[in-house]
């Protein structure tokens, strides 16, 4: 896939000007990073929640605060990023390729799905499968 994006960036434009091409991609990048960094923060905040009692092998300094103080902060960049002429076309393109593989996740990938142990012990609540175990 990122062959083929980086195929029409490059007759859309970035044939004839690197710097847009460069621009493009790299806020596409920016753009992957917040989404990740808020699918990460959400993941955090329930794993406090739902499993506050299993032992962690590290413990973050800032708790909850800090998850949704990163959520916060990718919020306002991806905000940014969308109402900003320079950003935008980068925003919406990175926006496309996740809701494609949203849609094929959705429809398709997520019926043929193997768990790990501890994928299984997070999906059922702690009924089957092992938590990761430290030694």
């Amino acid at each position: 896939m990122a062959l083929s994006t980086l195929q029409i960036i490059w007759f859309l434009g970035g044939k004839h000007n690197v710097a847009f091409m460069g621009g493009f991609l790299v806020s596409m990048i920016v753009f992957a990073g917040m989404v990740s960094d808020v699918m990460q923060s959400i993941s955090f905040i329930q794993l406090r929640a739902k499993y506050f009692a299993i032992t962690r092998p590290f413990r973050s300094p800032f708790g909850t605060f800090g998850a949704y103080l990163t959520i916060a902060i990718c919020m306002v960049t991806l905000a940014y990023q969308f109402f900003d002429p320079l950003y935008r076309w980068a925003a919406i393109a990175a926006a496309s390729w996740y809701f494609v593989g949203l849609a094929y996740f959705g429809f398709y990938r997520r019926h043929r799905l193997v768990l790990s142990p501890e994928e299984e012990f997070a999906v059922t609540g702690g009924r089957h499968g092992v938590p990761v175990e430290l030694n």
